[in-house]
């Protein structure tokens, strides 16, 4: 059978067509007479974008180190609002029990390691009774007597804080279980004047009285101040003699400062 012309163009076509399928592309390659010219890689402009990420970084790092937060006096304050302690040396012999607070804690650490350190080469294990007087000869005499009748083991010396500045005071003596009576006169009648410090003073541990009052010297004074160095040698402990009993009537515990013979003693 004879084909047709319009079948040979046809088949023409689709053979033609195939063949350019399986042909490889030629690529094409810019030139000067070209309109158009395919992107080639333009290292300039890579260095250029670098260099200006390394610019900005540098004006951001700047303008934040003038104009940002203040991290370190932040840091300070935070670390300022934290409380602090001193360093506390031991200066008991006795081990520290616990205690109900923060025993260390100060107000200024300096201060504090300063008294430690000027105080530390005192006598740990005696004390001292300061006992402030004016114009009561008699009484005081009856509580010197009182102090010193009976041996204390750990009593070191008896200071009369003399607050007569127009007398003169009695001399100093040793009383006959060997505790130091010594007199220091004041500058000017004042209540504060016992609590002056005195470079005499020969122990850490001050007990402050007034002539009036008569502390059980047959134990509660020994008893009190081995408990101090257990227990309170670093803070301010109160030492105002207390008898307590039983209401007749109600049957409840009462205090008083009058204490009669045979009571029992409490300290605060």
């Amino acid at each position: 059978m004879s084909r047709s012309s319009s079948e040979y163009g046809s088949s023409f076509r689709s053979r033609s067509n195939r063949e350019d399928e399986l042909k490889q592309m030629t690529m094409e390659t810019c030139h000067n007479a070209a309109p158009y010219c395919g992107y080639t890689s333009q290292p300039r402009k890579k260095w250029m974008v670098l260099i200006m990420s390394i610019v900005g970084f540098i004006v951001c790092m700047t303008f934040a180190s003038i104009y940002g937060l203040d991290y370190e006096g932040l840091r300070e304050e935070e670390e300022m609002k934290e409380p602090m302690f001193a360093d506390v040396r031991n200066l008991s012999t006795y081990t520290e029990e616990k205690s109900c607070g923060r025993r260390d804690e100060v107000a200024n650490v300096t201060i504090w390691n300063d008294v430690v350190n000027k105080t530390s080469s005192l006598v740990e294990d005696m004390f001292t009774i300061a006992i402030q007087t004016y114009q009561r000869p008699v009484q005081l005499n009856k509580t010197i007597e009182h102090l010193t009748e009976r041996k204390v083991p750990s009593l070191y010396e008896i200071v009369i804080v003399w607050n007569e500045v127009d007398v003169d005071p009695p001399a100093d003596y040793m009383s006959k279980h060997g505790v130091l009576v010594r007199y220091r006169k004041s500058e000017k009648n004042s209540l504060n004047q016992k609590f002056l410090p005195d470079p005499l003073y020969r122990t850490q541990g001050i007990l402050l009285s007034d002539d009036d009052w008569n502390y059980n010297a047959t134990g509660d004074l020994e008893y009190v101040f081995q408990q101090w160095r257990r227990a309170g040698m670093h803070r301010l402990t109160g030492a105002f003699g207390r008898c307590w009993g039983n209401n007749e009537v109600t049957d409840t515990p009462i205090y008083d400062y009058k204490c009669a013979a045979g009571t029992a003693t409490a300290w605060s």
